[in-house]
């Protein structure tokens, strides 16, 4: 290890230098950022702890989880970044273990579809969890949003397979730019195919330590392969929820069409109400009615012929009574022109859903007995009544009736309306939707159709058949079902659902996008391969990172809204500071950026960038080049620029003072610019103070995971590994020169388990022949800082197999044809070596399609049938400019 006295490294010779005392208190690499947290948060979670919420069912506590949780964004004030905070109550949500699970997408769909706010509320509430509020149009650096455009469905961003570190980043801020902007309608998803890279050290200081530990289980998804489900689609334009005790003659689906979802009185999901269920439904319900308007019809004929009869008795009371109790309803007229087909669900009516045992068999007085089980009195108390006659004072004592015309007329009138109350009120009882959604189910046998949230589209689009649409329902706790809103059948069938953002790769095999997503946007830096049906807005620069790419969008709107974290007294302070010591372009630079921000301050606007989202997302940006340039040791000059913008901008935000500790003007014309700069930023004390503890960390990891490899345990050493082409699969494994000695004594260990790993995934993809694996030396953060050249004496590796098809054998010699122009290989020292029984082989198809190489070890003895490729260490280091572009591609 080499000690470095940082006190006494002179930055005198390399300009590096800090424009204010400040700067000397504290090094970027000793800036701690705490995920912020919402204020008394404890206190505002009891609530929840309390025995009348959990009472509650899970649809009404996710309302007031998700209420509070809006309530307490609306507070706080703005300017304010929120998104950490947000994550920690959504975990201590969690930690209560209140609802089954609760992620971010959850909120995100209440504050869509059931928070009742205006666009404008939606928009301010991102805002706030994003850290930035600027007008939506200054996002069309990132989406094509022009003219207020907003997509139908949710919008994915997505890391590429295999993720590293920048393209999680840049795939985790262009979600939440994305989620800022609202690009779609629907929800904003980011995806890590396969979950985080967790072989990245990094991953613990840039999200766990900034911006929380559960980020990459509370925001994303980790799908290899994209794909929408019912979460996504589901919508509640033109939808009523309605308790099951309304007519369904209430509502018209003829002149106002939309999706009627029945529930409970607590919510659950019941059963659908479409526009063709009302006829069949209807016409079963009319069977009954027909029968009892017959009954009535016939019931006013035998009181007139009763009362016609000379000398009425009390003797010819039982025969007419017993007329009209004991009639069965299939002897009515209407019942006896029925169809076979309107008996059967005559009976099924009566029987299953009005509870009457006989159905069609049943007298009326058995049916006004099953009427009292739903409550209906009425037609009993008619039947009662009528049974009485023998009992009224409509007869003397000798049992003659009384001609006494009022009195006769007010009792048929009392017999007649109590018969028409009746059978209204049975009408009306008939015609509620909770009785129209048995027959469905039990006459009809139509088993409601609905689909959980997470099937996925073409399980949707099955279940649908000629429904105009189906519910999206979830289950709670206790198995009930919750509706969330329907999917019509007209959106399913668009050939449009969803849209895509893609960061660090332009294809759609690489997360196997289907064809209903819409790519709009792309930022990347390598070769592309894409076809859409619209502009996207894309960005492919020849850079060595893409969060370079993300940072220079991002500096063009930061600078135009954000203040540095600075208030506007603060910015004239140090305005007028600098109008007095005008010294050098450096100073000319600071003066520019602290009118920019005076004017961003002295806007009558309410648009803000919060510093510590800007401190944040700047550190990301870094950390992703340094990595994916290791270290700058392969950059151009938009890179160093960049980084160099970077490491300034965090130095100001953290100060609240604009300052510049990288300046390059006295080495901007040299033509070895880069090597320059890139040495004057690694040499610099605030740099090192950042990479120091990471690379040092990243040094022990190498070495945990060669321990872990060569057991067979899970490891991290050939986990950067990328199909490319159709044909190739290539893994890149970087060790520094401490790890040298332990990769060496456990090579042969090494290559056992890479073949292992190879052989498992060709079994499965035959097609994917050709495999390649980088052993490759990056140089140490002691190093770098002290500019000290490596020589190392070892050779770096790469590790080739194929299953010596014609096919794999063609694609073998085309890549060591091409791969023999590289510059680093012409140049250095070459050694190879040859295994297995295919060792004869392999040195044959060398021989044939690479140049000669005079070190050449063949050893037919080893089990393992590969050949390894040795050339100096630091060589070849970057798969994406040295190996990719030499690759074949599978014709189809």
């Amino acid at each position: 290890m080499v000690n470095i006295d940082m006190k006494k490294k002179s930055d005198s010779k390399s300009l590096i230098r800090s424009k204010s005392k400040k700067s000397e208190q504290q090094y970027l690499g000793d800036f701690v950022n705490s995920p912020r947290k919402f204020d008394q948060l404890a206190t505002i979670l009891r609530k929840f702890r309390s025995v009348e919420f959990k009472k509650l069912n899970d649809r009404k506590k996710s309302e007031q989880i998700n209420l509070t949780l809006y309530e307490l964004i609306y507070k706080e004030k703005a300017p304010c970044f929120l998104l950490p905070a947000v994550l920690d109550y959504i975990e201590a949500i969690n930690a209560l273990t209140l609802l089954d699970n609760y992620a971010f997408f959850h909120f995100e769909l209440w504050l869509n579809q059931f928070s009742g706010i205006s666009n404008h509320e939606n928009y301010v509430m991102r805002a706030k969890i994003a850290g930035k509020w600027i007008p939506r149009e200054e996002y069309q650096s990132f989406f094509p949003i022009g003219m207020d455009r907003v997509y139908e469905g949710s919008h994915f961003v997505t890391a590429h397979g295999s993720p590293d570190l920048d393209t999680a980043i840049a795939s985790f801020w262009g979600w939440v730019d994305a989620f800022a902007a609202r690009v779609g309608n629907g929800l904003h998803i980011w995806n890590v195919p396969g979950g985080p890279p967790s072989f990245q050290v990094e991953i613990d200081v840039l999200f766990d330590q900034m911006l929380g530990k559960k980020v990459f289980v509370h925001l994303a998804k980790h799908r290899t392969t994209l794909a929408l489900s019912g979460i996504d689609l589901v919508t509640q334009n033109s939808l009523t929820r309605q308790l099951t005790t309304e007519s369904i003659s209430l509502f018209d689906h003829e002149h106002r069409p939309h999706a009627i979802v029945l529930v409970d009185e607590q919510g659950y999901y019941l059963g659908d109400w479409r526009h063709y269920d009302v006829e069949g439904v209807r016409q079963v319900i009319i069977l009954l009615n027909n029968c009892l308007r017959w009954f009535e019809n016939d019931l006013h004929v035998k009181l007139v012929s009763l009362f016609a009869k000379k000398d009425l008795s009390l003797k010819d009371l039982p025969a007419f009574i017993n007329a009209v109790l004991m009639t069965k309803i299939e002897d009515c007229q209407p019942a006896r022109e029925f169809t076979e087909g309107q008996k059967k669900h005559a009976r099924a009516y009566l029987h299953k859903v009005l509870g009457v045992k006989k159905g069609l068999s049943c007298t009326f007085q058995e049916f006004a007995e099953a009427m009292k089980t739903h409550g209906l009195l009425e037609f009993a108390q008619f039947l009662e009544l009528i049974a009485s006659l023998n009992k009224s004072s409509l007869f003397d004592a000798s049992g003659f009736l009384i001609e006494n015309r009022p009195r006769i007329f007010l009792a048929l009138e009392k017999m007649i309306k109590s018969l028409d109350r009746s059978i209204q009120s049975i009408r009306a009882f008939v015609e509620r939707l909770d009785v129209a959604l048995d027959i469905k189910t039990h006459v009809f046998g139509y088993v409601p159709q609905h689909v959980n949230y997470r099937a996925e589209v073409e399980e949707i689009r099955s279940k649908m058949n000629n429904y105009p649409y189906l519910t999206v329902t979830m289950a709670d706790s206790n198995g009930k079902v919750i509706p969330l809103g329907v999917i019509y059948a007209s959106d399913l069938h668009k050939n449009i659902l969803g849209t895509v953002s893609l960061r660090d790769f332009c294809n759609r095999e690489e997360t196997k996008i289907p064809a209903y997503f819409e790519v709009i946007s792309v930022i990347d830096h390598h070769k592309s391969n894409l076809q859409t049906l619209s502009a996207p807005l894309a960005v492919i620069a020849d850079a060595q990172s893409c969060n370079v790419l993300c940072a220079e969008l991002s500096f063009a709107i930061n600078d135009k809204y954000g203040t540095g974290g600075m208030n506007l007294q603060q910015i004239k302070s140090q305005i007028k500071e600098k109008l007095s010591s005008l010294h050098s372009a450096s100073d000319r630079r600071i003066l520019q950026r602290l009118l920019q921000k005076e004017n961003a301050c002295q806007q009558k606007n309410k648009y803000f960038i919060d510093s510590t989202r800007e401190i944040i997302e700047y550190f990301h940006f870094l950390y992703a080049i340094f990595e994916d340039t290791d270290l700058l040791t392969k950059v151009s000059r938009r890179d160093i620029e960049c980084v160099a913008s970077l490491i300034n901008r965090l130095k100001s935000l953290i100060l609240k003072e604009e300052v510049e500790v990288i300046i390059f003007d006295d080495i901007y014309t040299e033509e070895n610019f880069v090597s320059l700069a890139t040495k004057r930023i690694l040499q610099n004390r605030d740099v090192y103070s950042i990479y120091c503890k990471i690379y040092k960390a990243k040094e022990e990891n190498v070495e945990k995971n060669v321990r872990l490899c060569i057991k067979g345990k899970p490891s991290s050493i050939f986990v950067d590994t990328k199909e490319q082409n159709g044909c190739a699969r290539v893994g890149q494994t970087k060790i520094f020169s401490r790890n040298y000695p332990s990769f060496s004594k456990h090579v042969a260990t090494l290559q056992e388990q890479w073949y292992k790993m190879l052989f498992d995934y060709w079994s499965d993809h035959p097609e994917v022949d050709l495999h390649l694996q980088m052993i490759s030396t990056i140089a140490g953060a002691d190093n770098l800082f002290l500019g000290n050249e490596i020589k190392d004496s070892h050779l770096d590796e790469l590790w080739v197999w194929i299953p010596f098809t014609e096919q794999s054998i063609e694609h073998l010699k085309s890549f060591l044809n091409a791969f023999r122009s590289c510059p680093a290989l012409v140049r250095g020292d070459l050694a190879v070596c040859f295994y297995g029984d295919t060792a004869k082989a392999y040195e044959q198809i060398f021989a044939e399609s690479f140049f000669s190489i005079t070190k050449k070890e063949i050893n037919s003895k080893s089990t393992l049938p590969i050949a390894v490729l040795k050339f100096p260490a630091g060589a070849i280091n970057s798969r994406k400019a040295m190996v990719s572009p030499c690759l074949p591609r599978l014709i189809e």
